[in-house]
């Protein structure tokens, strides 16, 4: 009996299926070319001839298959060579290769001690780790490693701010991985922190900040230069970094004057008043010295290291009998100071060289002297502050630039003084 037409048509369907899958297992790939695992998930097939100048590629990635025509086969070969070799260097790039490159590439446009950071934190994860294979249970086991990290300067754990640091330095090289075509995806961003980072760091009180002025000017006196570079973190919220790269000519209107030309970020820009009660010092300091020579800093240093004025403050704090404190918690205390005696939040903020007062009162002003600076406000506006002592708080809160601006215009008799720029024009 003639088998029926149905039947053939079944069997047909089946072995021209099963002739498919042999043709498709048996053509060449990207993980056969480039030497690939096979669950990577790009693949090409040809190139096909479909007629006298057309050649076909057949690409499958992520499941989504899609055609792309040639005119000849030797720029279809070319494309497909250019796509094995793209594959095969998002596949095998290495930790420790990247880093070589982000550093490079980074070092335009982030300070060299930032991007030095940077790169320490990224050298933590294994060089041979492939970019494009992490996943995100790897990536979690990796935080982990971190949080649990012993710091070999402490001896202790960690700080949950370090530990945050690293997950946001390495969410961002492998974005930047990403735009290289070395990764597909981030799994640091699918990562969550652990725990709550301290905000600002310990200040001493107002009678203990008073002990270390009073040992701080009598070493100065004796010619202690960094003793008169703690005064100045103290006084103008200056820091660490920015004392010790002062020079002779950032000193101007006859000790008055300190320039801030360049620093951590755009607003560290400033011309700050140094208080009278230590222009003496600094004008000693200055004295003979050439315009470029550093004056808070020891010549014989021939680089500047972090730990300088950490060490200075912390023979000085043993010496006054306070708490010891880091030069950053000084720029803390000089905006508690400040706010305490009625500075505006915006004054506070220009003079640590912040773009806004959020930053200052987050990480440096103590939460009581923003709120006792708040309500000592509130409380002058409903009892109707005579308009004299208005007058003296306005003056109290115009910056010392400004200041000097007024001045100089009521002296002369003009209505509108002459408009200081930070390049030394009137």
């Amino acid at each position: 009996m003639a088998p029926r037409i149905d039947s053939v048509v079944n069997l047909a369907r089946k072995a021209r299926t099963r002739t498919t899958k042999r043709t498709l297992a048996d053509a060449p790939t990207l993980a056969t070319v480039c030497g690939r695992e096979k669950q990577d998930t790009l693949r090409v097939w040809g190139p096909y001839k479909e007629g006298p100048s057309s050649f076909r590629l057949k690409v499958a990635e992520n499941g989504v298959e899609r055609s792309i025509k040639f005119r000849t086969q030797e720029e279809a070969e070319r494309v497909k060579q250019e796509l094995c070799t793209k594959a095969a260097a998002t596949a095998r790039k290495q930790v420790g290769e990247a880093l070589l490159e982000w550093v490079t590439a980074s070092e335009a446009i982030v300070k060299p001690n930032t991007i030095d950071n940077y790169r320490k934190m990224v050298a933590q994860l294994p060089h041979t780790l492939v970019i494009d294979q992490l996943t995100v249970e790897q990536a979690s086991r990796l935080y982990q490693q971190q949080i649990e990290r012993v710091s070999p300067r402490t001896g202790r754990k960690i700080s949950t701010a370090t530990q945050h640091l690293f997950l946001w330095v390495v969410r961002r090289f492998w974005d930047w991985a990403i735009d290289k075509g070395y990764a597909k995806m981030n799994p640091w961003m699918k990562v969550r922190k652990v725990g709550r980072a301290n905000v600002g760091k310990p200040q001493l009180r107002i009678d203990e900040a008073r002990k270390l002025e009073a040992v701080a000017i009598q070493r100065a006196q004796e010619g202690d230069s960094a003793a008169l570079g703690v005064l100045l973190m103290l006084y103008l919220g200056l820091r660490q970094g920015e004392v010790a790269a002062r020079v002779a000519r950032d000193i101007d209107d006859d000790g008055r004057v300190l320039w801030v030309p360049s620093g951590k970020t755009k607003n560290a820009r400033r011309r700050l008043k140094i208080p009278e009660q230590i222009r003496p010092l600094v004008l000693t300091r200055i004295e003979g010295a050439a315009p470029d020579a550093q004056i808070f800093y020891p010549q014989h240093h021939c680089r500047h290291h972090n730990n300088y004025y950490v060490e200075q403050l912390r023979r000085l704090c043993r010496l006054a009998g306070v708490p010891v404190v880091c030069p950053h918690s000084l720029r803390g205390m000089h905006a508690t100071l400040a706010l305490e005696g009625g500075a505006t939040g915006d004054a506070v903020a220009k003079a640590l060289g912040h773009g806004s007062f959020e930053m200052t009162k987050t990480h440096y002003a103590s939460a009581s002297s923003v709120a006792n600076n708040e309500s000592g406000r509130v409380a002058a506006a409903l009892a109707g502050v005579p308009k004299e002592k208005e007058l003296l708080n306005l003056l109290k809160n115009i910056p010392s630039d400004e200041l000097d601006r007024l001045l100089l215009s009521l002296r002369s008799g003009c209505q509108s003084g002459g408009h200081i720029e930070e390049n030394g024009a009137t």
